[in-house]
């Protein structure tokens, strides 16, 4: 699904530009590290609140979230 692949580069790219490892994002975020491994990893389809939850966070919708990139 190319929106798993989004949302995952989207957390692992919003990481990188904080300097957040999966922990202090995990923190942050009130999901576990597991979760935030899992969707990195496209290993889970996440629920509408962890959307919600991390588009919060990160100052962005949860369209923006999940939106592909066209080029």
């Amino acid at each position: 699904m190319p929106e798993k692949d989004a949302l995952a580069k989207r957390i692992k790219a919003y990481r990188r530009v904080q300097h957040m490892t999966q922990f202090d994002f995990s923190g942050e975020t009130g999901l576990s590290v597991e979760e935030i491994s899992h969707l990195e990893r496209e290993e889970t389809d996440p629920k509408l609140s962890t959307l919600q939850s991390l588009a919060a966070y990160m100052g962005v919708t949860v369209s923006d979230l999940l939106k592909i990139d066209e080029t």
